[in-house]
């Protein structure tokens, strides 16, 4: 930081976190007024751009954030996400930070430390999915000149393959219901007996529930992550869940992003689970690696999990290893 005189004028000079910012005032006095009222706002998180003079400045992360949330996620079903994602970018990065000093060797320091974290593949691209999306809004609006790349991580063999065993599902259980945590633990229940994500089961209406001659109570999905409808029969304890645990006509409305994180987080210290991959989504991969242990063919699995693609599912498939036995059966020559 420095004020200096240049001719009849006094010149405010200041550089942080790497960008430059400049300033004439008439006097020495208001040279450092203003160089003091522009740190007070950057620090506190204050818009300054009317401060500015000169050559036009990158807009900081935050403000690319916050533009780029109004303008993509606000009143979405994902706007709560993005925003806990959002934070942690700023965490990291800083919420001044120039959005203009993203590059991609940067991105590159921002994905090495989310995997040295022991974070998943598809967390860390999430992540970078809402960097991406800012960036490129940044770049259309000519807040940056140039696109940094931003390279997505693979996720084949990566996904979270961690299911739950009965034991470990009864301990849950007697957790929440010792905690009085009854109707999370109902929750839980209907997510491993159908495998629905927890933002399908926020959406479920009992007007979605209905009775089928062959199939018994079944719950017709119509607003899937994939876009695709699928049906699911209920087994009694999903049934039970589903018309007991609340008189709202979306039972499981209440169980939202930040009340699933609060409840695990109560299964996670009493158990002393440390492991990263021990998460609510283990339901879904529970329900799927059972469907798939129990001798399901792979293709009803996939209809039943509403897997976009065939490869989804067959990440399941190494978890039924007497399907190889059958197939080598298969191949056996017959005797006569």
């Amino acid at each position: 930081m420095s004020v200096r005189p240049k001719g009849n004028k006094w010149f405010a000079d200041i550089t942080i976190e790497g960008q430059r910012y400049r300033k004439s005032k008439d006097t020495e006095v208001e040279a450092f007024a203003w160089e003091s009222e522009l740190k007070r706002r950057i620090t506190l998180g204050i818009p300054y751009e009317d401060m500015l003079e000169g050559k036009t400045i990158g807009l900081s992360l935050r403000e690319v954030l916050d533009k780029t949330h109004t303008r993509y996620w606000t009143n979405t079903k994902n706007e709560d996400n993005v925003i806990y994602l959002s934070k942690q970018i700023e965490t990291f990065y800083g919420s001044h930070l120039p959005i203009n000093s993203l590059t991609t060797d940067r991105m590159d320091e921002y994905v090495l430390s989310l995997q040295n974290k022991g974070l998943a593949n598809s967390t860390i691209n999430s992540k970078l999915a809402i960097l991406s999306k800012s960036l490129k809004y940044a770049h259309q609006r000519g807040y940056i000149k140039n696109m940094p790349a931003i390279e997505r991580l693979s996720t084949v063999g990566n996904a979270r393959m961690r299911f739950l065993t009965e034991e470990e599902e009864k301990s849950i259980i007697d957790i929440l219901e010792h905690r009085d945590r009854w109707h999370f633990a109902r929750f839980f229940e209907f997510s491993i007996d159908t495998g629905l994500r927890p933002s399908e089961s926020r959406e479920l209406h009992k007007k979605m529930l209905r009775e089928d001659p062959d199939l018994g109570w079944i719950i017709d999905l119509r607003r899937t992550k994939t876009m695709v409808s699928r049906t699911i029969p209920l087994t009694d304890r999903a049934y039970n869940a589903f018309t007991t645990t609340s008189e709202d006509m979306f039972p499981f409305s209440r169980f939202t992003k930040q009340e699933i994180r609060k409840c695990w987080a109560l299964i996670r210290e009493e158990l002393g689970e440390n492991d990263p991959e021990f998460v609510f989504y283990m339901t879904r991969h529970t329900c799927a690696s059972r469907l798939v242990q129990r001798n399901v063919p792979l293709q009803i699995v996939k209809e039943w999990m509403g897997h976009k693609t065939f490869d989804m599912t067959l990440r399941y498939a190494k978890l039924a290893p007497k399907n190889m036995l059958s197939a080598k059966l298969a191949l056996e020559p017959i005797n006569y």
